[in-house]
């Protein structure tokens, strides 16, 4: 009995760390309120907001050793300032995340393909800005969760996965 509340337990906590969806990655989801971010890390974070009253860039966070960039937006409302900010992207490149299928920093295109081949799927290209030409030097492998609204997308270099970008899905 104890070896099985053991395994048990071994693996509810390898699949809480450093997990990688559609809509989170670790317990940075989208949609959440900066006022709920800064209590999940606690920090406090200075954002400067431009004419329009959007978040001037992400923010770089470290939250229980990974780093993370932030993507804020506001819901809308005038004048109601960084109150209304709520985390609209999440970058990390950090090495010790993975996806619930297993694929993580390193990951090869074959890999993706293998996993998220019945998944809504699409492989863009890079565009290199010095030779104004699309490069298969990196890429951009994208899920896309219709029923969430958003996006996992893994940037690839050399057909391996560098870094995992969870975004809202703007559409078309």
């Amino acid at each position: 009995m104890k070896k099985m509340l053991f395994m048990a337990a071994f693996i509810a906590g390898i699949a809480l760390q450093a997990q990688v969806s559609t809509t989170r990655i670790n317990d940075i989801k989208l949609g959440m309120k900066l006022t709920e971010l800064e209590k999940l890390t606690g920090q406090k974070f200075k954002i400067k907001l431009n004419e329009y009253g959007y978040p001037d860039g992400d923010v770089t966070i470290v939250s229980k050793g990974i780093t993370y960039k932030i993507g804020l937006t506001t819901n809308g409302e005038e004048g109601a300032g960084s109150s209304t900010l709520t985390v609209y992207t999440i970058k990390s490149s950090d090495s010790s995340l993975k996806t619930l299928s297993g694929i993580k920093v390193g990951s090869t295109l074959d890999e993706l393909l293998s996993k998220y081949k019945n998944l809504n799927i699409s492989i863009y290209d890079g565009y290199d800005d010095k030779t104004d030409k699309r490069t298969k030097a990196f890429r951009y492998f994208n899920i896309e969760d219709q029923d969430t609204g958003s996006t996992l997308q893994f940037y690839l270099v050399n057909d391996k996965v560098t870094s995992f970008d969870v975004m809202y899905n703007e559409g078309c």
